[in-house]
């Protein structure tokens, strides 16, 4: 994703850019993370509707695809483990953070396979993909915040 600034003539966005200076990679980081808060805030909702689902939570007819049922009694592990990484520059110069799962549950699954699982789907549990959808939702909004960030740094720098 790439924040968007509007400005009227090339000479006026390299002004604006200049007077950033040494203070872009800060600039840039607070952007990046500005942008990851809403796609991660519909991650979790997205997360929270298929644990919640009563066909998944294993309710339904048939339990949970043929595994035993858990009743709806969903520990919070996975929520919990969503989070975001600091921004950081890869090798090619551009500035990103990633949003994903960390640790393990409490019968020692990895928080990130059980996601993939979810998203995926597996063998005996049919895919409910929340990632992509709520990235998709969550674009706009994404770079929005972004340009705002870096339009708030400007009129700081600017003066």
């Amino acid at each position: 994703m790439m924040a968007k600034m509007a400005v009227k003539g090339f000479d006026e966005y390299i002004a604006k850019l200049s007077k950033l200076g040494s203070e872009m990679p800060n600039v840039a980081k607070k952007a990046v993370r500005a942008g990851a808060n809403p796609v991660a805030d519909e991650i979790r909702k997205g997360l929270e509707a298929n644990i919640k689902d009563p066909a998944y939570a294993g309710l339904g007819e048939g339990g949970i695809f043929g595994v035993k049922p858990n009743y709806g009694k969903s520990t919070g592990d996975l929520i919990e483990s969503l989070g975001i990484s600091p921004a950081g520059v890869d090798k090619n110069g551009i500035y990103n953070c990633k949003i994903g799962f960390s640790g393990y549950d409490r019968k020692g699954v990895p928080n990130a396979l059980k996601a993939r699982a979810m998203e995926s789907g597996t063998s005996r549990l049919r895919k409910r993909p929340f990632i992509r959808p709520a990235v998709n939702r969550a674009k706009k909004r994404a770079l929005e915040e972004m340009g705002k960030s870096i339009d708030a740094s400007l009129k700081i720098y600017a003066n």
